[in-house]
């Protein structure tokens, strides 16, 4: 929709809103819903109306965006002063590019350590990218991090870094030791398939950390036996459990009437605006982007809040508190979570987290 605004609110009973809307003749696209949160485009010109329906229907509006030339001119003519700032910074950066503004890293190294290897190699953000030897850069940077390979891209003013470490080469199997599959963890046995040795659990058995899975023995018709190298794959259900302890209160959070506005420049998906005053707050934010400058203005305005504890039931309390569990569950997993059951008992809620996890 051209020269339009976006508005981001939360709330009920869309279908009544939109048809209510389209009473009063405006025009709405680009509808866009998840949960409680809901998205809209409508034309710059109704957009005061909208929000004014939007206020006296109680809902809550999370963002304001406006699309297009005449709301530009209309920022540009009331603060003229900030998109002349931004055209000056937009100019530097221009005549800046050829100097590395920002590293972006992935791969296998930790970001520091990239960065430290870079540095020691000469590279780092203010380095004259016109003279840069990438292919030089690669080879010493790989061998300062000992990786298997480095690769360095550059893109306008920032330096793309890609670190492989060395991969590690398991040792050869010898088949004529005795080896027993052991169980890494406790758990029930889910599945077993056992290929060499003699299977000492079946499916539906609990087994502890420890426990002998599949032994490395193999027994002839005879009677006779020998050690062998157990060979087979165990499937272990396996389950963490995380709690929420319930205290009898819960938290409320309200607005104390202060209200502190701000207007920032949003450059390369960074914001620059003045610091809020509050410990805690609530934001809404409006964005006027300027085309064809690729920038935007935004207005933030925060509202201060305080948080109090009052008495409260666990059936008040019952989401958050499983959300607390489920977190605890999940810092002790590792392995993937498939099934997650929550028990309320008087004292809190217990999430279990059930996965799988593989033993050959």
């Amino acid at each position: 929709m051209k020269n339009s605004c976006r508005v981001t609110f939360e709330g009920l009973n869309f279908t009544r809103l939109l048809a209510l809307l389209n009473k009063n003749g405006i025009p709405v696209g680009n509808v866009s819903r998840r949960g409680k949160l809901c998205t809209i485009e409508v034309p710059s010109a109704r957009s005061e109306q909208t929000l004014a329906i939007l206020r006296e229907r109680c809902y809550n509006i999370i963002g304001i965006e406006f699309f297009g030339m005449p709301k530009a001119a209309k920022f540009v003519k009331k603060h003229f002063v900030l998109p002349l700032i931004c055209l000056l910074a937009v100019l530097v950066l221009a005549v800046s590019s050829q100097f590395c503004l920002r590293i972006e890293t992935v791969g296998d190294f930790e970001r520091e350590a990239v960065c430290a290897a870079l540095n020691e190699v000469g590279v780092s953000v203010g380095t004259n990218l016109h003279s840069l030897n990438l292919n030089d850069v690669q080879n010493k940077l790989a061998n300062k991090l000992d990786a298997m390979y480095a690769v360095v891209t550059r893109s306008g003013s920032v330096l793309y870094v890609n670190a492989v470490a060395k991969k590690e080469i398991a040792p050869p199997i010898d088949l004529d030791e005795r080896r027993d599959i052991v169980a890494e963890r406790s758990g029930v046995v889910a599945n077993i398939v056992c290929e060499q040795g003699t299977p000492l659990v079946q499916k539906g058995d609990s087994v502890r950390k420890g426990d002998v899975l599949i032994a490395g023995r193999r027994t002839f018709n005879d009677g006779v036996s020998e050690d062998v190298y157990a060979l087979g794959r165990v499937t272990l259900t396996v389950c963490e459990t995380g709690f929420a302890p319930f205290d009898g209160m819960k938290t409320v959070t309200a607005e104390t009437g202060n209200v502190f506005e701000c207007t920032g420049v949003v450059l390369f998906e960074k914001q620059y605006a003045a610091d809020c005053p509050f410990e805690s707050y609530t934001v809404s934010t409006v964005v006027t982007r300027l085309f064809p400058l690729n920038l935007a203005i935004v207005r933030n305005v925060y509202r201060e809040t305080v948080s109090s504890r009052v008495p409260a039931t666990i059936e008040e309390c019952v989401e958050r508190l499983r959300t607390e569990a489920f977190c605890r569950a999940m810092e002790l997993c590792d392995f993937a979570v498939v099934e997650t059951v929550y028990e309320t008992a008087e004292n809190g809620v217990y999430a279990r987290c059930y996965g799988e996890i593989h033993i050959q």
